[in-house]
Order: C-alpha cells, then structure tokens, then sequence
C-alpha cells in the first residue's frame, strides 16, 4: 500500500531532505511524477542548498529515522487524518489531489521550517 510516500530532495551540497505526499496518484507504478513534483515544491522551502534531484523511498521508515526529518511524525499525522476513499470515490479524489499536488499543496516537509522562499 503506498497511500503516503516519502520522496528523499538530494541538495546541491550532499545533503538531503525529505518530504510525504500521497502515492500513485499521478501514476499507479511509475514514481516520476511525482518525484519531479515534490523536486518543484522544494524550492518554497529554506532547505540550506539547492535541489537538484528527487527520489522515491523504498518506505516510510527511510524517512523517518533520518536526522534531516525531524518532523516526520507530525507530517504523517497529518495524513492520516485525511482518509484515502475506496470504490466509486476514489477517482474523483485522486483527480483533486492530483490537481491539489500540481499547485504544491498536499506536500509534506520534513524539516524544520525556518523560512521559505520566494
């Protein structure tokens, strides 16, 4: 099940940091798309170099017991309190979310937010 995903932003300097977002969305096996979304939607973030590549965790447990995601669990949570729906729901969900993704919403940052760009 890959309802939440963590997608790891290499930096420009060897670093790396990480965010959640909802999973199969944009494709239901190729993670590209929505690596190369989260890789736009770093740029808002104060991430103390610049991004330059993205890329889908095996899991959740990559993310969360990285130094460079301290606030992992509340951006999980935060997730969690939105239900996936099952069945005759789901497209007409997964549409609003891919569209929600597209504008850099529903995109978690695991760090510590000290200021954003722009």
């Amino acid at each position: 099940m890959d309802d939440v995903v963590a997608i790891e932003v290499r930096l420009a300097d060897g670093g790396s940091r990480y965010f959640l977002t909802w999973g199969r969305i944009q494709h239901p096996v190729d993670p590209s798309p929505v690596c190369n979304l989260v890789l736009q939607a770093s740029s808002m973030f104060a991430l103390g170099s610049d991004p330059v590549s993205a890329q889908l965790c095996a899991n959740l447990r990559e993310a969360a017991e990285s130094p460079d995601a301290p606030s992992f669990y509340e951006c999980f949570l935060s997730f969690c309190h939105k239900p996936v729906p099952r069945g005759d729901g789901y497209e007409t969900w997964r549409i609003s979310m891919d569209l929600a993704m597209r504008a850099g919403e529903e995109i978690a940052y695991c760090g510590r937010r000290t200021e954003s760009r722009g």
